[in-house]
C-alpha cells in the first residue's frame, strides 16, 4: 500500500481529486483543514488536505504528474533532483533561521503590552529583557532551575539589545537539546538480513500504537521495507483491533502475546519474512512494582532489542522524570515525546533533556497516520519556547 495526500479549496475537491486518480478503491486515512501559521497567513489561504491510501499493484501513476501532491514528509517527490532537493532543504532551513530575527519585533511589542517595571522589587533579574524571557519560558514550562542556567549569562542591566540577548538563549537551549539528539537509530539503519525487534514502552494512552503506526508506514512506503507486529496489550481489546486496523492497511502480520513463554516464538515466526518486528507493549504504571517486574521479564526474552519509551509532553515534568526513572532501573532506551501539538508546556522536554540525558530521537505532533511524526530537533524545539514553530 502507497500513500499520497491532495490539497484543495474545498472536501469535494479534494476528494474527487482523489478518485479520479486512484479510483474507488482507495482508502481515505484522513481530511484535514490546514491553516497556515506566522507570515504564511498572511499570503496564503487555507486548504483542505486529503490523506489517502492505495495498492500500487492496482493503480498506475505517472511519476511525472504534478499538482497539489505532497510525500509524506512534506518534501518534494523522490523523481526531484538531487540539486531540487538541496535547493528544498536550504529553504527549509532558511525559513527557520529567520524566526530568530522576527523574535526582536515580537518581545519589543509584548514588554510595552505588560508595561515591565525596570526597577521592580519582584524581578528575579536586573536586566528587563531577560526578566521577560525568564517569565515567557516558565509559562512554557521550563524550570525555573533550567532558566537560571540558561540566562545568567545574559544578565547584564546595560545590555539591551535584544536580538543579541535573544540569539545567545536560543544558542543555549538548542545546545542543552542536541546534547540529548539521537545521531543514529538502528530503526533507520538496519542492515538487509539482520531482522531488528524494536519494543515500545509507557504508560496507558501516551499513543503507543499510533506511533508505531507512524514510524512502520514510513519505513514500508518510504523504503520498501517488510514490518510485523506483536502486541502483548492483550488488557485493552481495542488496542489490538487498532494495531490489526494498520497492519492490514499496510499489508503487514500480526502476531499476539499471552504469556511471556511466547515471546521468542512470535519473534522467531516474525524474522522469516520481516526487516523489523515492532514490539507493542501492555500501557502499564510506573508507581506499580507487578507490572515493571511483567516489563523486565519480557524484555529479557528479546535479544538485542532498540527500545524507545514513549512519553505524552501533555504531562507534567515531575511525572515524566520518574516514569523515565522507573524504566532505567531496567533498560536503556531512546525517548519519543507525543502530542507536541496539544500542549502549551513543551518545556517539559527541555527540562528533561537537562536532567534526564536520555537520548530523544522522534517526536509527534499530531494524530494523522504516517505524516505527524518527525526526528527530534533541537533548534525546533527552541524556536517553540522562543516564538512558536509548530502552531
Amino acid at each position: 500500500m502507497k500513500i499520497k495526500k491532495y490539497q484543495g479549496e474545498t472536501e469535494e475537491q479534494v476528494i474527487e481529486m482523489a478518485k479520479q486518480e486512484l479510483g474507488n478503491d482507495a482508502i481515505v486515512l484522513s481530511i484535514k483543514r490546514i491553516t497556515p501559521t506566522g507570515i504564511f497567513s498572511i499570503i496564503k489561504k487555507p486548504y483542505i488536505e486529503l490523506t489517502a491510501s492505495y495498492d500500487e499493484n492496482k493503480v498506475n501513476i505517472e511519476s511525472k504528474q504534478k499538482g497539489f501532491f505532497i510525500d509524506l514528509k512534506g518534501k518534494i517527490s523522490s523523481n526531484s533532483s538531487l540539486e531540487d532537493k538541496l535547493k528544498e532543504k536550504d529553504n527549509t532551513i532558511e525559513k527557520l533561521e529567520k524566526r530568530i530575527v522576527e523574535l526582536e519585533g515580537y518581545l519589543e511589542k509584548a514588554m510595552k503590552s505588560l508595561s515591565i517595571d525596570k526597577n521592580s522589587t519582584n524581578n528575579k533579574y536586573k536586566n528587563q529583557v531577560v526578566q521577560f524571557i525568564y517569565e515567557m519560558l516558565l509559562s512554557k514550562g521550563v524550570h525555573s532551575s533550567v532558566c537560571n542556567y540558561i540566562l545568567e549569562v545574559v544578565d547584564n542591566e546595560e545590555n539591551q539589545n535584544i536580538d543579541l540577548i535573544v540569539k545567545i538563549v536560543y544558542t543555549k537551549i538548542v545546545e542543552i537539546l542536541n546534547n540529548v539528539a539521537c545521531d543514529s537509530l538502528e530503526i533507520e539503519n538496519n542492515k538487509v538480513g539482520e531482522p531488528k525487534t524494536i519494543v515500545f514502552l509507557g504508560t496507558t494512552g501516551v499513543g503507543k500504537t499510533t506511533t508505531i503506526a507512524k514510524l512502520s508506514s514510513q519505513l514500508i512506503m518510504n523504503k520498501n521495507k517488510k514490518v510485523g507486529f506483536i502486541t502483548s496489550d492483550t488488557y485493552r481489546i481495542a488496542a489490538v483491533e487498532q494495531l490489526k486496523t494498520y497492519a492490514e492497511i499496510l499489508g503487514s502480520q500480526v502476531e499476539i502475546v499471552y504469556k511471556i513463554d511466547d515471546v521468542k516464538e512470535k519473534i522467531n515466526k516474525l524474522k522469516i519474512m520481516n526487516d523489523y518486528i515492532f514490539f507493542d507493549t501492555a500501557g502499564r504504571s510506573h508507581k506499580n512494582q507487578k507490572n515493571m517486574e511483567e516489563i523486565k521479564e519480557l524484555l529479557n526474552e528479546i535479544d538485542n532489542p532498540e527500545i524507545y519509551l514513549v512519553v505524552s509532553s501533555t504531562g507534567n515534568f515531575e511525572d515524566i522524570e520518574n516514569i523515565i526513572s522507573a524504566y532505567s532501573k531496567f533498560s536503556n532506551f531512546n525517548l519519543i515525546f507525543t502530542k507536541i501539538d496539544e500542549t502549551d508546556t513543551i518545556g517539559t522536554i527541555l527540562n528533561i533533556a537537562y536532567y534526564a540525558k536520555n537520548k530523544i530521537a522522534y517526536v509527534t505532533v499530531g494524530q494523522n497516520v504516517p505524516s505527524d511524526i518527525e526526528k527530534f530537533s533541537g533548534e525546533k524545539i527552541a524556536k517553540v519556547l522562543l516564538g512558536s514553530m509548530y502552531k
